[in-house]
């Protein structure tokens, strides 16, 4: 069985973070429902960062593959909001970003069956994130607004 393991991949003259980053976080399940996927990011809402979550996988029970893209920007002001999104396969759609209860970044997915559901994250950030994102919480539930 493979393993994955976290890929960064190169930044310039940094060292110390990465504007890609491969598998930062796996998810799969055999449940049709709940259909909303939240995922906490370690990135705060109180600063001007511009980054992007991407899902990429396969939705077995719709025999459809999963690859979506959700790009977000946080402002000074405690706020997420979008700045782009798109997919293909149809397996899984992103659906918004949104500021957690203690100011992190929120970004959440959605489908219409998660019937053996699996995907990986990546991540991109901005050349002035200077720090690795992580997921720092995850849900599957049936919440379409803020779960955090």
């Amino acid at each position: 069985m493979a393993v994955l393991q976290t890929t960064r991949v190169g930044n310039g003259a940094y060292s110390s973070w990465w504007m890609t980053q491969l598998n930062i976080y796996s998810f799969s399940t055999t449940s049709t429902e709940p259909l909303y996927f939240h995922f906490k990011t370690n990135i705060s809402a109180a600063t001007e960062k511009i980054a992007a979550l991407e899902a990429v996988g396969y939705n077995y029970g719709q025999t459809l593959a999963v690859r979506c893209f959700q790009a977000f920007y946080t402002t000074a002001y405690n706020s997420t909001t979008t700045k782009g999104s798109n997919y293909s396969g149809d397996g899984l759609f992103p659906n918004g970003v949104y500021t957690s209860s203690d100011n992190y970044a929120c970004v959440r997915f959605y489908t219409s069956s998660a019937y053996y559901l699996g995907f990986i994250l990546n991540a991109y950030t901005s050349y002035n994130y200077g720090q690795s994102v992580s997921i720092l919480a995850a849900s599957q539930n049936s919440t379409s607004g803020n779960y955090y």
